[in-house]
């Protein structure tokens, strides 16, 4: 500013200057052009081009000024549509979020051109177009959401493979996400849509392949995601175990990522592959070592179903949990009872069934019970199991057991070493 107001106050000067000069010195100036020639003093020359200047300068002026009156007309217009659109996507948000499909749609697909945010724009209301069931405009919508931000393609892939896994179109969502994981291989949402994709899909190959990387990603921690890898699991076991290829089993196996070796889950599934492929060593063995290491009473169930090589062992391992345990798990009660009734020792069967299902009732140990009563020639104690474990059955609601003792027992004093057991208020 400094420096323009120097040069004004310099350019006066030299006007000043040469008007003094003209002044003092007086003369004529001839212009000729071709035949014609002007004559005039010279001050009267120097006037006409200062004159001159002056137009010129003011005509400058007023061609910028209309120019950038049309530049600022035009800023003006679209800071006003700026604005509109502005006020229209709040507004179709809103008619969205209240249901009001159509009409929050054409709010946002008419002011888009003038949003500073298109993206949102089209992709609220191919959301919109895809609650409708339009699904061939909310495509076409995605597309110009592309088109009006060329970096958001993760973020519209990923919207639109949402919206068809939504609708049921797996085919199309298995594609997306395909074509986003080429653009983003680690992207946790793409793989966890995907893996989603595959388990309706029942695509287990390809998800048992996906199950490492969503491990390390660290996304099987959910409900949802712990479902997938079950069904994953359970399915690829089963397809080996039906058709007894138990190297194949083995093979698989080992084939999985430790943490999912060390899940309860997965070993509990693994294990009854095992079972079902008729490897019962194996799966007893498995199932011993897991015990050792840590408790758990799904794992415990199936051990005590299944067929064992040598019983007496057993049992001795089973003995030596009881008495590691201070809580007199009712899991493990019923594991005991369970394997001495596979020894038929049935009177130490009848106590361990008793002493479990006090504890917690179960419909299978009360039918098991009543089962082993009527081996033992006590119809009245397996009626009477019968029907607790129906009622049980039908109303989730448990009831102390009482037998009846038999005239055998009434004579004969109680020597076996039998946990004694609380109601626990059931």
């Amino acid at each position: 500013m400094i420096f323009y107001l120097i040069v004004l106050l310099l350019l006066i000067a030299a006007i000043l200057w040469l008007g003094q000069l003209v002044l003092a010195h007086p003369g004529t100036a001839i212009i000729t052009w071709g035949v014609w020639s002007i004559e005039m003093k010279t001050a009267t020359l120097a006037a006409a081009v200062l004159l001159t200047c002056v137009l010129f300068y003011v005509a400058i002026a007023l061609l910028r000024h209309v120019i950038g009156l049309r530049r600022n007309l035009s800023r003006f217009r679209e800071a006003r549509l700026g604005g509109k659109a502005s006020r229209a996507l709040t507004q179709g948000l809103i008619q969205l979020t209240e249901g009001h499909w159509e009409k929050g749609k054409k709010l946002l697909i008419e002011h888009a051109p003038h949003s500073d945010t298109p993206l949102l724009n089209y992709l609220a209301a191919a959301r919109a177009a895809h609650m409708q069931e339009e699904f061939g405009q909310r495509d076409e919508l995605l597309k110009l959401a592309i088109e009006s931000d060329s970096k958001a393609n993760i973020a519209v892939g990923v919207s639109q493979a949402e919206m068809q896994l939504g609708s049921g179109q797996l085919e199309q969502a298995h594609a997306t996400l395909m074509r986003l994981r080429e653009l983003a291989p680690k992207h946790p949402y793409v793989l966890k849509l995907l893996a989603r994709t595959l388990y309706r899909q029942e695509q287990w190959d390809s998800l048992l392949e996906l199950l490492p990387e969503l491990l390390k990603q660290n996304l099987l921690k959910n409900e949802d995601m712990n479902k997938v890898q079950g069904a994953t699991l359970q399915a690829m076991f089963q397809q080996h175990a039906k058709s007894k290829q138990t190297d194949k089993l083995y093979a698989l196996w080992k084939k999985l990522p430790a943490p999912i070796r060390e899940n309860n889950e997965a070993i509990l599934l693994y294990a009854q592959a095992l079972h079902t492929a008729g490897d019962d060593a194996a799966c007893a063995s498995l199932l011993s070592s897991n015990l050792n290491k840590h408790w758990d009473d799904d794992l415990a169930d199936l051990y005590g179903r299944i067929q064992h090589h040598s019983l007496a062992n057993t049992i001795q391992q089973a003995e030596k949990w009881q008495l590691a345990r201070s809580d007199n798990n009712p899991a493990l009660l019923l594991l005991l009872a369970r394997l001495y009734n596979q020894q038929k020792l049935w009177g130490m069967a009848k106590h361990y069934y008793e002493s479990s299902l006090n504890q917690a009732p179960d419909a299978e140990g009360y039918l098991e019970l009543a089962e082993l009563l009527e081996t033992m020639n006590e119809p009245e104690n397996a009626q009477h199991c019968y029907r607790l474990g129906l009622r049980y059955r039908i109303r989730q609601d448990g009831e102390k057991l009482h037998l009846i003792p038999t005239k055998r027992q009434q004579s004969t004093p109680q020597t076996l070493a039998v946990p004694d057991t609380a109601y626990n208020g059931l």
